[in-house]
């Protein structure tokens, strides 16, 4: 109890070290994170805002519980398996079948649990004993799991992260911080409910009557646990997404957090401390002064084009045509240089008739003191058939002769 007393407090400070920080936003400082490798991700843009040894090797602990999430995740959207689907409990998931000091849900053998309550089990209190059972329905047993897991991840174009188990307790899992900061972000996306069902979930208590076969007794009766991310309620924007620590990785976490409908992604890896509250409370600084550095240094930039609407057309039917855009991705930037941007339209060449909805004929260009930071193609918003001969006849002559003699003029 002290010492979740202490944890408590010390985390209040991190949160108000946290504000002052803010406020102090302007400053092109970087911030001073204590773990061995750190990457800071816009999820929306995939801009790197912080990065410290990103392409090290460490292993990922039980983070690499994310990955087996994914895969459940795949196989429910797949129609392989359901969130309310029953799993009998066998005796390679029973709790007493781990390893001493693993983290558990405290499944036993016999205890008949839902897939979803496996997930949260998994994600809260950080149940290896609920990775076994989850690889074991997806892929019928661990080992076929992992291979699972590894060509997923390649798959998704991740070539340094490899997978030992489907827990983290291995010690030959590793992942660097830059890829596992982009699966993170692909993981959001792709499952965004799981911030909600799983990992915003501050408790989980495990296990209920429901879980107990009948006229047999559970080796311990509910137990509730707390979400091992300790930043949750704390810092007030994060929603996830995982912890963890083995004594060859150090203390890890995954942490994303939204704040006015901007999310970011940090990953710190190999942390420092001496015990399981220094650790925390170690890694809890760094993540929250990297979260608070990216949301107060950092704006996302979306580009209005509604200025050009239109640009000349030479020997058309008609004397203009409707510019077309795609999707104005957001650009991040610093807050200061989201001041002194402007747009730049660019023509690839004069635009001559006949014109087809859809061709590609120029670029809008986001400049910083001239220097382009992000550029968008610009396409015909509509078709142009040519116009008479008299017309593309006036319409050359004004292209070729007119303009340019007025150009050499200004």
């Amino acid at each position: 109890m002290k010492n979740s007393i202490k944890t408590a407090v010390s985390l209040l400070a991190v949160l108000l070290l946290a504000g002052s920080l803010a406020a102090e936003s302007t400053s092109p400082i970087l911030p001073d994170v204590n773990c061995t490798s750190a990457v800071l991700l816009d999820a929306g843009t995939g801009a790197v805002l912080f990065e410290k040894n990103g392409n090290l090797e460490i292993p990922p602990a039980s983070m690499t519980k994310l990955v087996t999430l994914h895969l459940v995740y795949k196989a429910i959207a797949q129609g392989e398996i359901s969130k309310d689907q029953i799993v009998t409990i066998d005796s390679r998931a029973d709790f007493r079948s781990l390893p001493p000091h693993s983290s558990l849900m405290f499944l036993e053998k016999g205890q008949r649990v839902s897939v979803l309550d496996l997930m949260k089990g998994l994600a809260v209190p950080s149940g290896n004993d609920a990775a076994i059972a989850l690889a074991d329905l997806v892929a019928g047993s661990v080992n076929d799991f992992v291979a699972m897991m590894n060509k997923e991840v390649r798959t998704m174009g991740f070539t340094r992260m490899h997978f030992a188990d489907a827990s983290g307790l291995d010690e030959n899992n590793r992942v660097t911080a830059k890829e596992f900061a982009s699966f993170c972000v692909t993981y959001v996306k792709l499952h965004p409910e799981a911030l909600k069902e799983l990992h915003s979930l501050s408790m989980f208590t495990y296990p209920k009557a429901s879980n107990i076969p009948e006229g047999e007794k559970s080796a311990y009766g509910p137990i509730k646990q707390s979400n091992r991310n300790n930043l949750l309620g704390r810092y007030r924007w994060a929603d996830g997404l995982k912890t963890g620590y083995i004594d060859e990785s150090g203390y890890n976490i995954a942490l994303t957090a939204e704040v006015d409908g901007r999310r970011l992604v940090a990953v710190l890896l190999g942390g420092p401390g001496e015990n399981t509250h220094d650790g925390s409370l170690s890694r809890a600084i760094d993540a929250v002064n990297l979260l608070s550095y990216g949301f107060y240094r950092f704006t996302n930039y979306v580009p209005d084009p509604s200025a050009f609407k239109t640009v000349e057309v030479y020997g058309g039917r008609q004397n203009s045509l409707k510019l077309a855009y795609p999707d104005m991705i957001p650009v991040t930037l610093p807050r200061e240089a989201a001041y002194v941007t402007h747009l730049v339209f660019n023509l690839h060449r004069p635009v001559i008739a006949p014109v087809h909805k859809g061709d590609e004929i120029g670029q809008l260009e986001v400049r910083i003191n001239n220097k382009v930071v992000s550029s968008y193609p610009v396409a015909a918003g509509e078709d142009i058939a040519p116009g008479s001969v008299i017309k593309r006849f006036f319409d050359w002559i004004k292209r070729i002769v007119i303009k340019p003699v007025l150009f050499r003029k200004l």
